[in-house]
């Protein structure tokens, strides 16, 4: 059983000019550092690791829900009021990017499928849902998909590589809706979701209620009515479904967030939002593929998250208006890690570096760093 230890050291405030372009925050940041221990039972890791996040002043108050990490220097956070920032100096600076006509939209996915190639896509009833495409990060924009449809609402969206993406949506006459790019998002073909229950939907809350995995693989997470997992092996062509025993029952609650570290291993998070404290049936985990899946209700138990995803090895995070939880055991326990809220969060396992971000402007950049190795350590870093 790991145990932690949380040093908090609180910073200077920074009152937010959402006048300026830019914000340094070099006065207006504090340092979390919490370290915890790994599991013996991993056989990688010993003594202690620490998972260090670090607050960043942004210089805006959006909510934010969209994010994407290109590198261990550049970030880039969405949200509302039409709201895109980025960093390219690790956060030392947010710059605000400009994206004519979205005062109204909210913004809640990023994809950087290439280099300088950014997606954004608003989630919203009707023509609220869109898509973004910038060739030239960020510098100009063009609008490539407006869902037309008063019924529609999306999602979420996800590359597999530089050129073939998903996106996904509300159901619409039954069925999720469901378009597919092959051109690195510049242009997308509506294709035939799986079909849904009454009552059931997805969560637009992170924009992680869809995966892609390996080179054909999709997972897909819905909530309300009933709390469900679609998989597809062919690239959307057909579909399994499981039904995960987690919370749901109601129009706040099912799954939020899927995540996968390879084929075969996966975690669910969600919960109510409207009850968030509640602590039991909001996280499970798969090892066959999304076949079956095994509630993480040991203790200590996790309430309400709204994103997880993989870090390294058997390490895992999840992120929600409830704080932040890790778990280094594959997901079968976790441990609240900070009680600060953020929405969503990605992670670059080439550097180990991640952000995370949430309401109020807020946003904070974190790593995993290992401390100390077992004699039969290969010497590789805890992230991939």
């Amino acid at each position: 059983m790991s145990s932690a230890h949380l040093t908090i050291a609180t910073p200077r405030r920074i009152e937010s000019q959402s006048t300026l372009k830019t914000m340094p925050n070099i006065l207006g940041r504090h340092l979390i550092v919490v370290l915890f221990f790994l599991s013996l039972a991993s056989g990688n890791l010993t003594g202690q690791d620490v998972l260090r996040i670090e607050s960043q002043g942004t210089g805006v108050e959006a909510s934010f829900r969209g994010i994407a990490v290109r590198s261990a220097t550049e970030c880039w956070v969405s949200g509302s009021g039409g709201t895109v920032i980025r960093t390219t100096d690790s956060g030392q600076k947010w710059s605000v990017v400009q994206v004519p006509g979205s005062e109204d939209l909210d913004f809640r996915d990023i994809a950087l499928p290439q280099p300088n190639v950014v997606l954004l896509m608003s989630a919203g009833p009707g023509n609220l849902s869109r898509i973004f495409r910038s060739d030239d990060n960020g510098a100009s924009w063009s609008t490539v998909l407006t869902n037309d449809d008063e019924r529609g609402f999306f999602n979420a969206i996800d590359f597999f590589d530089a050129e073939r993406g998903v996106l996904v949506g509300d159901p619409i006459d039954g069925r999720l809706d469901l378009y597919q790019s092959s051109d690195g998002g510049q242009n997308w073909v509506a294709g035939q979701g799986p079909r849904v229950k009454e009552g059931e939907y997805g969560f637009a809350a992170s924009g992680t209620n869809l995966t892609l995995v390996a080179d054909r693989y999709v997972f897909v997470a819905t909530g309300g009515s009933i709390a469900r997992v679609f998989h597809s092996q062919d690239q959307c062509k057909t579909w399994s479904i499981a039904t995960p025993p987690v919370t749901h029952g109601n129009e706040s609650s099912g799954i939020f967030s899927i995540a996968f570290r390879d084929t075969q291993h996966g975690v669910i998070v969600g919960g109510d939002y409207k009850a968030p404290t509640l602590d039991r049936g909001n996280v499970a985990r798969t090892d066959d593929g999304g076949v079956t899946w095994k509630l993480a209700d040991s203790p200590p138990k996790v309430p309400h998250k709204a994103c997880v995803g993989h870090l390294a090895e058997n390490t895992w995070l999840a992120v929600g208006r409830t704080g932040v939880a890790i778990s280094n055991d594959d997901g079968v326990s976790w441990h609240q890690q900070s009680d600060q809220s953020y929405y969503t969060f990605d992670f670059d396992q080439r550097s180990g570096i991640g952000w995370m971000a949430g309401s109020d402007g807020r946003v904070a950049r974190f790593s995993v760093t290992p401390t100390s190795r077992n004699a039969s350590d290969t010497g590789e870093s805890l992230s991939h």
